[in-house]
């Protein structure tokens, strides 16, 4: 005898299940949203008027200073999500604090490429970056109640309440680029619609794909400017669900779900997980059934301690690791809580009863995971036949399909 426990981690049918349960609800989401526009807007505006918020000299290098003639540069940032919400791997926090819900925005900022000894980067001073959005967001922050972070290195962190934030990594590029691929996609709108204005937005979202990956800068504290391509790592999760179906994304969040029942806080990053998991099933010769999330999580769990137990490769920046910082007892905690997810999950899909399989899961993976032992079915797995020689001569097995106790069919 055996459990299948998909039911119990996913229905498509049904909320009552631990995806459902790991999902944000609907105001909480649209409450960052809101936040989210709230800081756009007024970086807009106050881009548009820079002068204000920040000295020219203090801005731009020194070589980019006669730009125009003197005039003034005209700043426009655009804007565009990343992280968990665009990869669709958000989950409700566990611990609420410490743990929090954050909404990752990129902050686009076309501006003037300078070359210097042979190097490309943006005429803007990074460290004057991030002052210029501070300065603007500070009386917004103050106005409605937020709090400004300036701690974090890679990006300006808003934090809107205890148990969430909003985090603006502030990019630039170059601002030729990009107008020439405005024009090229506002021709393409023309040619297909007929006479047709794209709005700043929509042509965004046209443009960024082909943005020229090496002249995309992230703005960092301490290191000024740093190659960084944030559609990498969105481009390689989207290709692994192409390859594998939703169910990959599915048990990257059962994971992330497991990760923060176990630690309130701790190192072992998203990516991380979401690497480990697309591993996997990039290495399985037959990947779990659709309808069996159960056994997806427990092929990815029985791997998941060698691979935690070595450098996690980024699988989109050559030579950087995702486990940078763990010292030895951190790997070693990490890798024993990996094993004995993979052991517990093997304990929950081998009982004979469905009381203690909900028991074992729910001490596994936390109380997201539902109490209601009806959205686990027992699975009877077929008996062969004793095979008699000489009475009856040749004698073949009975061929019978397994038995499901607790699901939709069920027969003998």
């Amino acid at each position: 005898m055996a459990i299948n426990a998909h039911r119990a981690l996913f229905s498509a049918k049904s909320d009552e299940n631990y995806l459902g349960e790991l999902t944000v609800d609907d105001k909480e989401r649209e409450e960052l949203r809101g936040v989210r526009d709230t800081l756009r807007d007024a970086l807009k505006a106050g881009f548009a008027e820079w002068p204000h918020f920040i000295l020219k000299q203090r801005l731009f290098e020194t070589a980019a200073l006669s730009f125009a003639d003197g005039a003034e540069p005209v700043l426009r940032p655009k804007f565009r999500m990343q992280g968990s919400w665009s990869y669709d791997t958000l989950n409700r926090t566990t611990y609420d604090p410490p743990q929090e819900i954050d909404l990752d925005d990129g902050v686009f900022l076309p501006v003037s490429f300078l070359t210097q000894n042979g190097e490309t980067h943006p005429a803007i001073v990074s460290g004057a970056y991030f002052a210029a959005v501070e300065e603007i967001l500070e009386p917004v922050c103050e106005e409605n109640g937020w709090e400004l972070n300036r701690d974090k290195n890679s990006c300006v962190r808003v934090q809107v309440r205890k148990g969430a934030h909003v985090d603006l990594a502030l990019y630039a590029i170059p601002d030729d680029d990009f107008q020439v691929l405005v024009e090229k996609a506002e021709a393409r709108a023309n040619a297909s619609f007929g006479a047709l204005a794209l709005d700043e937005a929509m042509a965004f979202d046209q443009v960024y794909p082909t943005l020229p990956a090496d002249h995309i800068m992230l703005a960092h504290r301490d290191e000024g400017w740093k190659p960084s391509d944030p559609r990498k790592l969105e481009t390689w999760f989207r290709n692994a669900i192409d390859r594998h179906g939703y169910q990959l994304r599915r048990v990257c969040r059962y994971l992330k779900g497991w990760r923060d029942h176990s630690w309130e806080g701790c190192r072992l990053s998203s990516i991380a997980l979401m690497a480990a998991v697309v591993d996997a099933f990039d290495d399985c010769a037959t990947a779990p059934a659709e309808t069996r999330d159960d056994l997806a999580l427990q092929m990815v769990a029985d791997g998941l301690g060698d691979r935690l137990s070595t450098a996690i490769v980024n699988p989109v920046v050559p030579g950087q690791i995702l486990d940078e910082g763990w010292d030895k007892a951190c790997r070693e905690e990490f890798v024993a809580k990996a094993r004995e997810l993979a052991k517990e999950l093997k304990v929950a899909l081998s009982q004979d009863t469905r009381a203690s399989a909900l028991a074992t899961l729910r001490r596994t993976l936390g109380g997201y995971v539902p109490n209601n032992i009806d959205l686990l079915d027992i699975v009877v797995a077929a008996t062969p036949v004793i095979v008699t020689q000489g009475l009856l001569g040749e004698t073949r097995p009975e061929s019978r399909d397994p038995v499901k106790i607790g699901g939709e069919a069920r027969y003998g």
